[in-house]
């Protein structure tokens, strides 16, 4: 007949907190992530049409 230890819950908390911590920096990143990549792909988009209703100069 074995018995288990009694857990420590300040151990598991303090896992639990950095797993938890370390989830939300790595969303927040991949958050981040999406919103640079939109925002760049918004900017190729907005170059684009400025160049595709960009007035032909007179001269040439």
């Amino acid at each position: 007949m074995y018995s288990r230890a009694p857990e420590v819950p300040y151990a598991n908390e303090g896992r639990g907190r950095a797993v938890k911590k370390l989830l939300v920096v790595a969303l927040a990143a991949i958050g981040g992530l999406l919103v640079y990549r939109q925002i760049q792909a918004d900017r190729a988009e907005q170059d684009l049409w400025t160049e595709a209703t960009d007035s032909v100069p007179t001269g040439s």
